[in-house]
């Protein structure tokens, strides 16, 4: 009998769980902190309309960040639940780069840094399977994360969809060799230039490698 853990399939979705726990890692604490904040304004709210002195420059500072807080909660909440779920194919590579980046951006601004990202006009759908497209990009990502520098995300999407990440430090993104590997054998291009990595997959409908 084969061994199962040789399955090419399966262990790229063994990586890309091992991925997705490594951004939760780095997500739950800003969503305890937003969960707290919410919390804490949302009392002073109640506590100042339940006085009859309050006036409404007392109460708007409050709800306004409650409310800031939430709207960074749903879209984390929002992000966590697209990855949670088998990927649709053929799949949109920007669109996944921003759930990502949902919920790693937090985390990145409470260290100091941030993650931006250009996302293009139009569908960036890619011919891969839906976990090897979500394991280079969350490697890259939690590549560049582990930088703590300024990260600037930029996509092109012509015969192939071509995502950038540059760090501002200057310093290069690491990817490990198993990424690399797996991600070669699904037709995905990863090359490094100095202090940027270039992702580039196969567009949906145009011939690709054999997909793992």
């Amino acid at each position: 009998m084969a061994d199962e853990r040789c399955d090419p399939a399966r262990s790229t979705d063994e990586l890309w769980l091992d991925a997705l726990q490594r951004v939760i890692a780095r997500a739950t604490h800003e969503v305890k902190g937003a969960l707290n904040g919410v919390a804490v304004n949302l009392e002073v709210v109640r506590s100042r309309c339940g006085n009859p002195n309050a006036t409404m420059s007392g109460v708007v500072p409050f709800a306004t960040n409650a409310s800031g807080q939430l709207d960074v909660l749903t879209e984390m909440a929002e992000a966590l639940l697209a990855l949670a779920r088998p990927a649709r194919e053929p799949v949109e590579v920007t669109a996944t780069l921003g759930h990502l980046a949902a919920l790693l951006r937090p985390a990145a601004r409470s260290e100091g840094f941030q993650i931006e990202i250009e996302r293009p006009s139009g569908p960036g759908s890619v011919r891969a399977r839906g976990n090897i497209v979500r394991l280079v990009l969350a490697t890259a990502l939690l590549g560049a994360f582990e930088r703590e520098s300024d990260v600037q995300c930029s996509a092109t999407l012509e015969d192939e969809a071509i995502v950038r990440l540059t760090t501002a430090d200057g310093c290069p993104i690491d990817m490990p060799a198993v990424i690399i590997d797996a991600a070669a054998s699904a037709g995905i291009r990863i090359e490094t230039d100095g202090h940027s990595i270039s992702l580039a997959f196969p567009r949906a409908g145009r011939r690709a490698h054999e997909i793992v």
